[in-house]
């Protein structure tokens, strides 16, 4: 196609609107971006300098119709390091919002979406599956703890702390989903889960539609104000913590009527403070931990899974580099969400393949349900001889009941 450089571009004008984030205007070409791009090394993929270059440029059509917009993984690793303050997060998400972008958009992406704000869940899971799940959750907990008292509570108005899932625990996941509660049994304190409140994940972030994100957040936030709970608790989930924790407040406008909490968190803070004991033998080798971009570098979350897992674990070893200079594990930026990604997915994943390899151990951990899964397939594609698992997982685990 005939590109065209344009000065007063559409694109231009959604950006440079704040002194450092969007600042696109004030690029140096340095080149920092792109040589710490850890998918740029790789077959296809993004490249974070010529994406910034092509919107000073006025370039919206070639860049929305490029591979890169959707390819961007949003992790941020490329401009930790920027002179000028630019994030590629908010240039690539904003480029999505452009007409061509939205045209490129991965069908997947379009269907969840979709799904997600007519059903409340992106799976399009519904109270009558909710339903059923939960009690036959409940019997396997109840014989595992011989204790009628372990089964999940339901819409129970004013509890101390109220659950909201990963989609994949109410389905292909269900072991996290009984895991989790077997920390809640242990905490000892009021818990619930609702039929309206299965959907930690919010795709609205992706597609840079503050519209949609806002009517997901309020689908979550809303429900939860109904049921009078003091503490949202939420999954493993990188970028749902990020949109609940980070996100949630400037966008709908005031503050949610209770506290979002990470589980890590929350668990982290019984052990503390000896409401739970857990078995310092329980995994007698080294565990290496992957930071979850969105829960790590744009949120903060740094030591809390380190802390839990150095209760239960041999060692804890550090991959490098690590927390805000961590490597994506190469399925962020709603890759993972796009069913026709694999094969790229196995080429974005590839520096984080081979920091896992470098580190020399048989088990990882991580904090995010997604990087779980895009772990668990590098590591396969790569044959790594490396078994994945989640921090709270791990932690629940091992838990020793007095």
């Amino acid at each position: 196609m005939n590109a065209k450089i344009c000065i007063d571009s559409p694109f231009l004008s959604l950006l440079n609107k704040k002194d450092k984030g969007d600042n696109i205007s004030e690029c140096m070409t340095c080149g920092i971006c792109t040589s710490r791009c850890s998918w740029y090394d790789g077959e296809g993929g993004p490249d974070p300098r010529q994406m910034v270059r092509m919107a000073q440029l006025g370039l919206d059509s070639l860049l929305a119709q490029s591979y890169m917009i959707w390819d961007c993984m949003l992790c941020n690793h490329c401009t930790v390091e920027c002179p000028m303050g630019i994030v590629m997060e908010n240039v690539a998400r904003k480029a999505r919002s452009l007409p061509d972008a939205i045209e490129r958009m991965p069908q997947d992406i379009k269907n969840g979406i979709q799904t997600r704000l007519e059903t409340g869940d992106v799976n399009g899971f519904t109270q009558e599956d909710f339903i059923e799940t939960i009690e036959w959750v409940n019997e396997e907990l109840c014989d595992e703890m011989d204790d009628s008292k372990a089964a999940i509570p339901t819409e129970q108005k004013g509890a101390k702390y109220l659950y909201l899932p990963n989609p994949r625990e109410l389905g292909t996941n269900i072991l996290h989903l009984q895991a989790m509660a077997r920390l809640f049994y242990a905490f000892g304190e009021s818990w619930t889960m609702s039929s309206r409140h299965t959907d930690v994940t919010n795709w609205g972030y992706f597609v840079e539609d503050d519209d949609i994100e806002k009517t997901m957040l309020l689908q979550v936030i809303e429900a939860a104000e109904d049921i009078g709970v003091e503490n949202l608790v939420l999954s493993e989930c990188g970028h749902g913590f990020f949109a609940l924790r980070k996100r949630a407040e400037d966008l709908i406008g005031r503050k949610p009527k209770f506290n979002v909490l990470s589980i890590l968190e929350v668990t982290l803070d019984k052990l503390e403070n000896g409401v739970i004991s857990l078995n310092p033998e329980a995994y007698p080798y080294p565990v290496a931990y992957h930071d979850p971009c969105n829960l790590g570098r744009k949120s903060g979350v740094f030591e809390a899974p380190r802390q839990l897992l150095a209760h239960i674990c041999k060692e804890v070893v550090e991959l490098t580099p690590n927390r805000m200079n961590a490597v994506c594990c190469g399925g962020g930026g709603a890759l993972l969400q796009d069913s026709n990604s694999t094969k790229r997915r196995m080429i974005s994943g590839k520096a984080k393949a081979d920091q896992i390899k470098a580190a020399g151990v048989k088990h990882l951990a991580t904090a995010c349900l997604s990087c779980h899964r895009q772990l668990t397939e590098i590591v396969k594609y790569y044959e790594l001889d490396v078994k994945v698992d989640t921090v709270a997982a791990l932690a629940a685990e091992a838990i020793m009941h007095k």
